[in-house]
């Protein structure tokens, strides 16, 4: 991991994701500001997520016309001057339209269905196989660190300021993100220009038709389409009435949940990088066994004796949690030629996303009908179902790949 463009990813990515965070957080700011209502401000992470989803949809049609690096500046780039025709047009007065708030927000979330598979597909071509495996799980050290800190930071930061001056904080780091991604050097990348291009319909297909030829790949996207379902557990509307019904505690126990569950994650992430060299020729059993035991721990957490062992499984839950999700992403990365990868990701972007946003409303419906601790002990038969169908479909990983 010595080469400087994997540094330049990594780096330019986490000021990236800083923005992002800060980004979201002003926004909620600005919006509840302007509106007082806690519907329209809900309706954010709505557009995100329908946003992307639709950006992934048509990634496919860019990854065939633009190299990965350029898809990363042009997202990047164009982030940055949204959020700050978002800036000046809060300027001088203090007000904004709402609709060209909700714009705004949807075009930046369908600039990040660019972005992300495409940082995932560039990453292998910037380490050998053999540090793979540990790239993946820095980055994503990297990544959790970012999120432990930055929603406290930046709620400090909003409440200190404003969500306006926020704002023209997340421009900074958006702009350095973009400077850092012009260094980058993809070696791998393919030398000689495209002269003819897949149609439309094809490129769009193509990325799924892989991942259906390809045994491996067939089974952690059956596997990504059930989690995204049992992730829908983890939204904050369940946390919060599972906080106030389950552990009898005020809402400060709900960041305390956030906090564990990310320093597990971080846990997690270490424990992969320092046992890559034993874990990357038995990857499939690192996703058996994290997810099962993120079944037994999620259905554990319905049933805490008290306050703190729900703390601690929340580390347990991001420990297992992680250790699944970096197995399962080293996966894709080695069954998968570099010409289809970014495709590969942005289809499973697409099924994380969509499914992901159907079971919070679907669990949320659940959870207010029959109880929280019902959508917390489905989630855990699903994740345990997720393990049991890998470990009955092991020999897939075994196969050629694409």
């Amino acid at each position: 991991m010595k080469t400087r463009s994997f540094h330049f990813l990594w780096l330019s990515q986490a000021f990236a994701n800083i923005g992002d965070v800060f980004y979201i957080v002003g926004i909620i700011s600005i919006l509840y500001g302007m509106t007082s209502s806690v519907f329209i401000t809900s309706l954010v992470p709505f557009f995100i997520t329908f946003s992307r989803f639709l950006g992934g949809l048509v990634a496919p049609l860019l990854i065939d016309r633009m190299s990965l690096k350029r898809i990363l500046m042009v997202s990047q780039f164009s982030k940055t001057i949204l959020l700050f025709l978002l800036a000046i047009s809060m300027f001088p007065f203090q007000t904004l339209n709402m609709q060209i708030l909700f714009l705004i927000i949807s075009c930046i979330s369908f600039l990040d269905g660019w972005a992300t598979p495409a940082r995932n597909a560039m990453l292998p071509r910037l380490v050998t196989e053999n540090e793979l495996m540990k790239a993946n799980s820095f980055v994503s050290i990297v990544d959790q660190l970012i999120q432990f800190g930055g929603w406290p930071l930046a709620a400090i930061l909003v409440a200190a300021f404003s969500g306006e001056r926020v704002i023209f904080v997340t421009i900074i780091t958006f702009i350095i993100s973009t400077i850092l991604t012009i260094f980058i050097r993809d070696q791998k990348e393919e030398k000689t220009a495209k002269t003819t291009h897949p149609s439309k319909w094809n490129s769009m297909k193509e990325g799924w038709l892989v991942i259906w030829k390809t045994p491996s790949l067939k089974t952690i996207t059956i596997m990504d389409f059930f989690d995204s379902i049992a992730s829908g557990v983890w939204i904050a509307a369940i946390l919060y009435v599972y906080v106030e019904e389950i552990l009898y505690e005020g809402e400060a126990w709900w960041g305390y949940i956030n906090s564990t569950f990310f320093a597990g994650l971080v846990l997690g992430g270490i424990f992969v990088m320092k046992n890559e060299g034993k874990l990357k020729s038995k990857l499939h059993l690192s996703i058996i066994g994290g997810s099962i035991f993120v079944g037994i721990f999620t259905f554990w957490f319905a049933f805490p004796y008290n306050s703190l062992l729900a703390l601690f499984l929340s580390v347990l839950l991001g420990f297992a949690t992680e250790v699944k999700e970096i197995s399962q992403t080293t996966i894709i990365q080695t069954a998968t030629s570099n010409k289809y990868l970014a495709k590969v990701f942005s289809a499973r972007d697409m099924i994380i996303t969509s499914m992901f946003g159907i079971s919070s409303v679907l669990l949320g419906a659940i959870a207010e009908e029959f109880g929280i601790r019902t959508v917390f002990v489905i989630a855990a038969i699903v994740s345990i179902f997720c393990g049991v169908l890998v470990y009955v479909r092991r020999n897939d990983f075994t196969k050629n790949v694409e």
